[in-house]
């Protein structure tokens, strides 16, 4: 049976996505809760505040969900859109998927997350069905003109949405209409949808110190508004303050309850006492709509960056990732395509970024089941142990469909031919645009067909290097990325080997060094000269960088500032084929781009 493999890209990212809600989350959480410490806490506004801290928690889980990208981009004197031309390998193997491990340090600290949710919530179960329970031992009754569950246990009195439980026979009659008027007040106004919201928050958000003091803010200020009640209600203040203080023994029941002599009693005295806060104080409440606007900015700002890196930052990864690609004009490859939506192929028109790629018919998932349903692993390679990746390119053309197929690397005729047929069965795509007319699109396509679920991690393990990431890019303007090209070489030099060689600290820290150590010639700033110089460099076996020189060039001072920084790049550690330490030859596109 032949088992198709999407990468682990696609699991990665939603686990990525849901870090990075979890993060604006909390980090709102955080914000609200200083805002509210420093601006509203020693106000009267009871009323205001029960709002604001509401509309805080759930702005602060709702907001990241909220995109206002497309109103950003409009606003944009010049949005130049790039489009990832680079889809998800594919891995084939006749035996099974390979899997990239379950205990990794991402899946232990998300299980440790979730265990501790579900922990949570089972409490939360638990004090549900003990307060179903105390429902059920007591009996619905009036006092005093108000609907109560009477129980005949010794309890502290507490409500729980529209139930008031209460034993009359510990208070006297003064008392009971102390406690009824409070909790009345928290049945009346469904206080208990405020403690859930609250527990709910701190369920989700256990590890920020932040949601649990909001929690405590939150139920403190239902006593705030519950006692202010009892006193417009007619009740001597002292006789009710008093009252608060004999109760402050009792523990408290559950975290779901508005309970009577919730703590902190000494809290809830001086603001009985305090003076009522002027109404002009309510203006600063206005401040938070600025705070709010600025979080939602942020938020499509970053979802803004993330599509950027997605889109445009498969080049250099790819590139350093497939060395041994064969036959393929480095001009024309679209995973060195940095550059504006207007690079195309001049003879045949076909764009390599567009602002609106090519989709297949109902998206990746679509694409991954067509794969799966109608790729095989051929017979004969199985028998004779054949693997490898082959890389295909294909273009999407301006009414959808699938031409030009051609294989880029080539790993065995067999294993070609099977992904060219099963690319040649592609239904019609819904073609790309460009300034809203549909256009030809080249896309890049690598199938992996591996023989071992063993082979197979270190193909998912790559994902990480084929397609992802960002070149840095300079204020002046350059964009940096690289390639490379496997071509024999009578002199020793390989275009294709097992081990790649790599610069120290790896691709990132290869993107990092040339942003630090390139220059934008002033004299081709000013004269307005940009484009994309071509060198191309061998990494010797001891990893020092020889025999740099110029492919194609743009100009004179770009050319030899291209070659200046090549030059002087620190030595990689050298690569190897077959065990042995070998010279390998790279090329390197660097773009020079004026903003």
């Amino acid at each position: 049976m032949t088992i198709v493999s999407f990468g682990t890209k696609k699991r990665k990212s939603a686990m990525e996505n849901l870090l990075i809600y979890m993060i604006k989350v909390n980090g709102s959480l955080i914000l609200f809760y200083l805002c509210y410490k420093l601006l509203f806490q020693r106000d009267t506004f009871w009323m205001i505040r029960r709002i604001y801290l509401l509309v805080s928690v759930l702005f602060s889980f709702i907001y990241p969900l909220i995109s206002v990208e497309g109103w950003i981009k409009k606003q944009e004197p010049v949005m130049t859109a790039i489009a990832s031309i680079q889809l998800d390998e594919f891995i084939i193997t006749p035996e099974g998927i390979a899997s990239s491990g379950l205990f990794t340090l991402e899946n232990v600290l998300w299980g440790v997350f979730g265990l501790i949710v579900i922990s949570m919530l089972l409490r939360i179960c638990v004090q549900l069905i003990s307060i179903f329970k105390r429902r059920l031992k007591g009996y619905k009754t009036e006092l005093q003109g108000i609907p109560v569950i009477r129980m005949d246990e010794k309890i502290t009195p507490f409500s729980f949405f529209k139930w008031i439980f209460i034993n009359p026979l510990l208070h006297t009659h003064s008392e009971t209409a102390e406690i009824l008027a409070h909790e009345q007040t928290h049945a009346r106004q469904w206080h208990s949808v405020d403690v859930f919201i609250g527990q709910i928050q701190t369920i989700l958000c256990w590890f920020n110190p932040a949601a649990w003091l909001m929690e405590r803010e939150i139920r403190h200020n239902l006593e705030f508004l519950a006692d202010n009640q009892v006193l417009k209600s007619g009740f001597e203040p002292k006789n009710y303050q008093y009252h608060l203080l004999k109760l402050t023994y009792e523990p408290a029941d559950s975290k779901l309850i508005n309970q009577f002599n919730v703590s902190p009693i000494k809290k809830r005295i001086k603001m009985m006492n305090s003076k009522k806060t002027k109404k002009t104080g309510l203006l600063k409440y206005a401040l938070i709509v600025p705070v709010a606007l600025t979080l939602v900015w942020l938020s499509s700002f970053q979802q803004i960056l993330a599509g950027l890196k997605n889109d445009t930052g498969n080049t250099a990864r790819i590139s350093l990732a497939e060395a041994s690609v064969k036959d393929v004009n480095p001009v024309q490859t679209p995973s060195a395509a940095v550059a504006t939506a207007q690079q195309t192929d001049k003879d045949k028109k076909i764009f390599e970024v567009v602002e609106t790629p090519p989709e297949f018919p109902g998206g990746i998932d679509a694409l991954m089941k067509f794969m799966a349903e109608n790729i095989k692993y051929p017979a004969e390679a199985v028998k004779n142990k054949i693997e490898g990746k082959v890389i295909l390119k294909f273009v999407v053309d301006d009414t959808g469909k699938v031409t030009d197929i051609e294989v880029a690397r080539s790993v065995a005729p067999m294993l070609d031919a099977e992904a060219i047929r099963v690319v040649g069965l592609m239904p019609r795509w819904e073609p790309g645009k460009q300034k809203g007319i549909p256009v030809n699109v080249r896309f890049a396509l690598p199938v992996a067909f591996k023989l071992s679920p063993s082979a197979n991690k270190a193909v998912l393990e790559q994902l990480e290097v084929v397609g992802y990431g960002k070149p840095e890019t300079k204020k002046e303007g350059v964009v940096v990325n690289a390639m490379s090209v496997a071509a024999p070489d009578k002199d020793g030099v390989y275009d294709q080997v097992d081990i790649l060689p790599a610069f120290q600290g790896g691709q990132e820290a290869l993107f990092g060094w040339l942003s630090q150590n390139i220059r934008y010639p002033a004299d081709a700033q000013k004269q307005g000269i940009q484009g994309k110089v071509l060198v191309q460099y061998v990494v010797d076996t001891d990893g020092s960088i020889k025999n740099a020189k110029i492919l194609r060039g743009v100009n004179e001072l770009l050319d030899k500032e291209a070659l200046r920084v090549i030059n002087t790049m620190p030595n990689w550690t050298p690569g190897k084929h077959k065990d042995k330490v070998v010279k390998v030859r790279y090329t390197l596109p660097i773009q020079f781009r004026l903003q």
